[in-house]
């Protein structure tokens, strides 16, 4: 199923980008570089629209595991996020050359299901009982990204950055084990796509995208 979702990212995005032919505007495919240490595979689009305007969009798969260092034993789901990309430089040319500082404001949607296992006490049995708990997350935030991006010969494009905003979280567990022994312990700030600052309605994203400019 992983593999079928991710071949429809790629797809949407050749699809986007081949109706820039018209007017033969370059445009830049991404890839989230750190995103697999997250959890993650992330990709990213940019569109320019105006001599310093350019239109992103962003989109990945949650549940990628390259090792034992996640909360939960098992995840999976999605985001995508879309905004306006604003070059601090105005280009002579109709169309920005996608090169320098830039303000991203930028709305994200991120959904992911996951298990993980709890243990408790069961005093009348005297046993440690471990039971699994199921649960799903969906977030809405926007946040607020500074960054800058090079292009080397033309064609290699490294994009650094980094953001704060805000977002909200919905979460829903279900689980075998009796109210009375359940306590909420599992870390609910990792999005995967981005880190909340613990309870707060703060959220952190940031990384090093590198693609190709067609």
């Amino acid at each position: 199923m992983k593999k079928y979702a991710l071949l429809l990212v790629v797809v949407i995005f050749t699809i986007t980008a081949k109706g820039q032919d018209a007017d033969k505007a370059p445009y830049a495919i991404k890839y989230d570089f750190f995103t697999p240490v997250a959890g993650c595979f992330g990709f990213s689009l940019e569109l320019p629209r105006t001599n310093f305007t350019s239109l992103d969009i962003d989109a990945g798969l949650i549940g990628l595991k390259l090792g034992d260092y996640y909360s939960n034993t098992s995840f999976g789901g999605g985001y995508a996020s879309i905004g306006p990309r604003y070059y601090f430089r105005k280009d002579e040319l109709p169309k920005n050359d996608m090169r320098g500082p830039y303000f991203k404001p930028q709305f994200l949607l991120n959904y992911f299901q996951y298990t993980y296992n709890y243990t408790y006490y069961e005093p009348v049995s005297n046993q440690n009982i471990e039971s699994e708990v199921t649960g799903s997350d969906f977030s809405a935030n926007i946040l607020l990204c500074m960054g800058s991006q090079w292009i080397l010969s033309d064609l290699i494009v490294f994009d650094l950055w980094f953001g704060l905003g805000y977002g909200g979280d919905w979460t829903k567990e279900e689980t075998n084990v009796p109210p009375e022994y359940f306590y909420e312990y599992n870390s609910r700030s990792y999005k995967y796509s981005h880190v909340h600052f613990g309870d707060s309605p703060m959220i952190f994203d940031g990384g090093l995208s590198i693609g190709l400019v067609f």
